[in-house]
């Protein structure tokens, strides 16, 4: 059982060493592009949920 697990973790290790890691600019630029996607989404919603409740208000 121990040899199962010696072997597991030297696995780990040699995949954990194939891992490109991203440098610090490129995780940077990418956490903007999450968080100016997210913003503009939820502005989207935010203006589409203003025209559904401006319609409603019309219709009822």
């Amino acid at each position: 059982m121990a040899k199962k697990k010696d072997s597991f973790f030297s696995g780990v290790s040699r995949e954990f060493k194939k891992i490109q890691w991203p440098t610090k600019k490129t995780a940077f630029e990418y956490s903007w592009i999450v968080i100016a996607i997210s913003a503009i989404t939820a502005l989207a919603i935010w203006l589409l949920d203003q025209v559904f409740q401006a319609l409603l208000q019309i219709i009822m």
